[in-house]
């Protein structure tokens, strides 16, 4: 790699004609384009780089310096012969830029450089093509060597945080030879006071490009230009960004003509808990294929009305989208339309011509070539299985809570490359297993308490936006440690018969969402179900308040109330055995939704709640058997996570 660019290694003639804001400019490109790897357009090779991160107001000036760019090795200066375009006001380019600078690219003999203001500015196609896309090093560094050279001190990290904050064009009138500390201070204080005029025009910024690079809009009511977001970028999507990212490849060979239609997947429900960034990745996925974003929601279309509205409003957004194709088209809370399966009695004729609106609208092969469609919901089970299969949204991805990586990723994505030195991962771990969303709103606070008090953010902002949560008392705390290892000692007892295996437990003394404490278990695949098997899923699922109630003598609040609690889902799990599976007592079946709303009214049905009853008391027992015989081995476990609040089983 050439040697980063030492300007008191460079002939006094050439430093003397550099400026305080050409040599920063110059300074922080070299940086740049030295770390990012550019070896070739550094040597002057034909070679295309994107740097993002740049303001707009900064745009002319590194502009400028890109054709200034020098290089040098060891003692040897050299101008390099590179061409640059400033894209950071979107606003101000001519139509067909895009295209013109791909012909540009196709042609030069020259290194170029493209500068953007956001990494989602960057169209898809020229980021494909570029040898790198990089985000604009930091400019203290070099600030502080000029301010060494030009002045004679050596300036503080407040000064140099202070001129940081300046337009680079400003430095021109901050940095003088001679010029003291404290002047530089009042100086660069009095120029932020007056914001430069740029001369450019303001107003919504509108990219004037082609079809295939059309930014991503959003369609509800009256379409609006958004900034995109890019896959990429993205952390925590896991299987869903994979997707997206191969379907992106495939829409470049689509508008080559080189692959048809029909050989792409264009439908796909996208399922998980509220907050995991369902809606934001459509955006995303809009933002990597560059194609426009249609965004709806089934809520919304019956809103406007009755029956005939709302299929005249969900044939009108298949229209639309057809006639930007490609392009994305996002439905969000698809559970709304419902199952043409479900007992509504008097509503049953309105579901079924909802239902079959959305197919008829999916399977329109004149207005679908060229749309994509992705639905999100919460609840997948209680979608028609119709809209369901291949051809239409045959594809099904969860996005899950983000695990402590995806959390540390996706706290990195919204400092946007602040506090780079913040230990990120012990903050991902204390915040506990938390939606994106959440996350989000844990930056937001933390910037909004700096900006408060007039000052950077920091770290100790992102810990004090940290929900605080209730600490737990001892008792309370054994009490949940011996909860999860009841799980984990009976699991393990039945893990041949139930056909699932504990893998691990977490505990946490303070609780801050609910969802701190769990053991987890890994399927069996192809395991053999049978009514025994499931009776020992129940056994397990019961074994926390069985350990509680055969070692503490009573049972806690934390088996029941919600919808993921032990009691519920065994209850659920007895009613789908009893009533849909054909394991109980008599042979006729139901569907397992049925079986699951009797579950929830088997308090009103004393037929049903007898049953149900029945086989959860002998589960129960069962359960405290096991925790009696090996009540030494929960003790054992329960004092391992009181100390490590996490442990992982081979």
């Amino acid at each position: 790699m050439r040697d980063r660019l030492d300007f008191s290694d460079m002939p006094t003639s050439l430093a003397g004609r550099l400026t305080p804001s050409a040599r920063v400019a110059d300074a922080l490109l070299h940086q740049t384009l030295g770390d990012g790897g550019c070896d070739r357009l550094l040597g002057g090779e034909a070679s295309l780089a994107v740097i993002h991160g740049i303001k707009p107001i900064d745009g002319p000036v590194l502009c400028d310096a890109v054709s200034d760019l020098v290089g040098c090795t060891g003692k040897s200066v050299v101008q390099i012969n590179a061409s640059g375009r400033d894209w950071t006001d979107p606003s101000n380019q001519r139509t067909g830029y895009v295209e013109r600078l791909l012909v540009d690219v196709s042609v030069s003999t020259r290194p170029m450089v493209v500068l953007c203001h956001r990494r989602t500015e960057v169209p898809g196609v020229v980021a494909t093509v570029a040898d790198a896309v990089l985000r604009v090093a930091g400019r203290r560094e070099a600030i502080a060597a000029v301010v060494r050279d030009l002045a004679g001190f050596h300036p503080d990290d407040r000064l140099v945080s202070w001129l940081e904050r300046l337009p680079i064009s400003y430095l021109n009138l901050a940095i003088r030879p001679g010029t003291t500390a404290d002047r530089m201070w009042r100086i660069a204080g009095r120029l932020r006071r007056h914001p430069p005029e740029d001369g450019r025009r303001r107003g919504p910024a509108k990219l004037a490009v082609s079809n295939a690079e059309k930014p991503a809009t959003l369609s509800i009511g009256a379409s609006k230009n958004v900034v995109p977001e890019r896959l990429e970028d993205l952390p925590g999507m896991g299987e869903a960004q994979r997707w997206g990212l191969a379907l992106a490849a495939d829409l470049v060979e689509y508008r080559a003509g080189s692959l048809p239609w029909s050989d792409i997947e264009n439908g796909m429900l996208l399922h998980g808990p509220p907050g995991t960034g369902k809606t934001l990745f459509a955006k995303a996925l809009a933002g990597s294929c560059g194609v426009p974003l249609h965004s709806h929601s089934v809520a919304a279309w019956q809103s406007r009305g009755h029956l005939g509205d709302l299929l005249k409003a969900m044939r009108a957004a298949f229209a639309e989208a057809g006639k930007t194709a490609p392009c994305v088209l996002f439905v969000d809370e698809l559970d709304s339309v419902g199952s043409r399966d479900e007992p509504l009695g008097d509503h049953a004729s309105y579901q079924r011509q909802v239902v079959n609106g959305l197919l008829e609208c999916l399977d329109g092969a004149a207005q679908r070539d060229g749309v994509v469609v992705i639905g999100a919901t919460n609840k997948p089970a209680v979608i028609d299985p119709a809209v369901l299969r291949p051809g239409r949204l045959g594809r099904h991805i969860e996005i899950r809570l983000p695990d402590i990586g995806g959390r540390v990723g996706i706290l990195k994505h919204h400092l946007r490359g602040e506090l780079p030195k913040a230990d990120l991962t012990m903050l991902a771990d204390e915040v506990g297993e938390v939606s994106g969303a959440a996350l989000a709103q844990l930056v937001r606070e933390a910037r909004a308490a700096a900006r408060r008090e007039r000052r950077p953010l920091s770290e100790a902002d992102l810990w004090a936006a940290v929900p605080r949560g209730v600490h737990l008392s001892t008792e309370a705390f054994r009490r949940l440690c011996l909860h999860e290892a009841g799980h984990v000692v009976v699991g393990m007892e039945l893990a041949t018969l139930a056909g699932i295996v504990p893998v691990g437990a977490t505990v946490r003394r303070r609780m801050r969402h609910g969802n701190e404490h769990r053991t987890e278990f890994r399927i069996v695949e192809g395991f053999d179900a049978t009514r025994e098997s499931f009776e020992a899923n129940v056994v397990v699922l019961l074994a926390g308040l069985a350990a509680e109630e055969t070692i503490l003598g009573s049972r806690g609040v934390g088996s029941g109330g919600t919808a993921d609690a032990d009691l519920v889902r065994a209850t659920q799990l007895v009613a789908q055995s009893e009533f849909a599976m054909g394991f109980g007592e008599r042979l006729h079946s139901v569907p397992t939704a049925t079986a699951t709303e009797a579950a929830s009214r088997a308090g009103g049905d004393p037929i049903v709640g007898e049953r149900i009853e029945l086989v959860l008391s002998r589960c129960l027992r069962e359960a405290k058997l096991i925790i009696e015989r090996r009540r030494d081995e929960v003790e054992r476990f329960a004092s391992m996570l009181s100390e490590t609040a996490r442990v992982t089983l081979t």
